[in-house]
């Protein structure tokens, strides 16, 4: 195992749960619910659940403004309204191919160019699903907005200053729109 120092402390990279058996205990097309039975660092067994998913990607939308392209929608298991960047499943795709599919459908956009900004887990602690961010620049509405069973509600282009007003008032309250656009903001600070 490595060790990382930190201060007096020592770290190992250590897991600190292995796996005994698994089980699925639901499934359907986009989901897996598995219940795995593991052991701990002193013997000890447990259960621990988790959700299996297909990977994400997520678009940072970026005019010749500088202003970013969200969306808002209603997302039913929070039960809430949110601003959101435009993005979904990856469908078993390339996320790259995903990226410039979920914009177009959801949005009509069309981009020149893309670049990947980063890849981080959803929600490690319960779910498997990875989601890669992308950037797309040159943007046109030539593409073909698809009406689908995901309605937003509106959608429109926000400068940097309204985004943090978004974020500060609650009304961007989705991890992985903050991620993507965290992983925007770092990419601003090497390339602009």
């Amino acid at each position: 195992s490595s060790l990382r120092k930190t201060g007096a402390i020592i770290m190992t990279d250590v897991p600190s749960k292995t796996k005994v058996s698994s089980k699925i205990v639901y499934q359907n097309p986009w989901i897996t619910v598995r219940e795995d039975q593991t052991r701990d660092l002193a013997g000890n067994l447990g259960v621990y659940s988790y959700m299996e998913s297909r990977d994400s990607c997520m678009v940072v939308a970026v005019d010749d403004k500088e202003r970013i392209y969200l969306v808002r929608g209603f997302r039913y298991p929070s039960q809430s309204f949110g601003w959101e960047l435009p993005g979904g499943g990856g469908d078993s795709e390339n996320l790259l191919t995903a990226s410039k599919r979920e914009l177009e459908e959801e949005t009509g956009i069309t981009a020149q160019s893309w670049n990947k900004l980063g890849e981080v887990y959803v929600c490690n602690g319960l779910m498997t699903e990875k989601m890669a961010v992308y950037l797309a620049r040159n943007l046109s509405f030539s593409g073909h907005k698809e009406q689908s069973g995901e309605v937003f509600s509106d959608m429109r282009f926000f400068t940097r200053d309204e985004i943090d007003a978004l974020i500060a008032q609650g009304e961007i309250n989705d991890c992985q729109t903050l991620a993507g656009l965290h992983y925007y903001q770092l990419w601003r600070k090497d390339n602009l």
